[in-house]
């Protein structure tokens, strides 16, 4: 355990360091031996560090070769100790072509199912949301909804996709969360979202999805702004 937790501390320093730019693409990380007298620590945790950095895709480790920090285009930008440890507002756009994407797809098949189960799910989940004001809340209740669709597509692949932008989502929606009548504006889109699911209309599901997260988007820019001003 201890040789864990020393290891994750190594990663979260590493990845603090490429976050800050101190460390960019290319650049070599001393080697082992520097690293364990760096750190204080043993090879093993220092080799166990490297090989977490390199499953991220922040790092290039090869047998023999000190490591190098990889090209962005490798980084796992969604690994929570990065986001922890990074400016995200970097990928909220992409994070939007990324939803937009596939999330209108996610709701038409759903509305395909018309199960009323799901459709329950979800007004309550709405209700919820709708009597929060805190952004923590906010943001928790906003990623269940949409969690939840995921689930009930029952794709398997499109659920794990959409956890892993819980992270970067947690951030975009306490911004977007802060702007005056966002969680109405997020309420009333979700309640069309549901209202097609109910009737089995996919492409109304689908548009609803698309001009929900236009929405988002907009109130995230706002919030964006408002933040930079204060």
């Amino acid at each position: 355990m201890a040789r864990r937790r020393l290891s994750t501390e190594i990663v979260r320093d590493v990845l603090r360091k490429i976050a800050d730019d101190e460390l960019v693409p290319g650049d070599q990380l001393p080697a082992e031996a520097g690293l364990c007298a760096e750190y204080e620590v043993s090879r093993s945790v220092v080799r166990d560090a490297l090989q977490a950095l390199n499953a991220k895709g922040f790092l290039v480790v090869r047998q023999g070769s000190v490591a190098t920090v990889a090209e962005r285009h490798r980084w796992n930008v969604l690994d929570p100790d990065f986001l922890t440890n990074t400016d995200g507002s970097r990928y909220f756009s992409h994070l939007y072509d990324a939803r937009v994407t596939l999330e209108p797809s996610i709701a038409a098949a759903v509305a395909g199912r018309a199960d009323p189960e799901i459709c329950r799910t979800l007004t309550e989940l709405n209700e919820q949301l709708l009597g929060e004001t805190t952004p923590e809340r906010h943001a928790e209740l906003d990623i269940a909804f949409h969690d939840a669709l995921a689930q009930a597509s029952g794709n398997p692949v499109l659920v794990s996709w959409h956890s892993q932008l819980v992270g970067l989502g947690k951030q975009t929606r306490r911004i977007s969360s802060s702007v005056d009548g966002s969680i109405e504006r997020a309420v009333f889109w979700h309640n069309q979202i549901i209202d097609a699911i109910a009737t089995g209309d996919q492409a109304a599901a689908a548009a609803a999805m698309t001009l929900h997260l236009r929405q988002v988007q907009a109130d995230l820019t706002l919030g964006t702004r408002q933040e930079e001003s204060e």
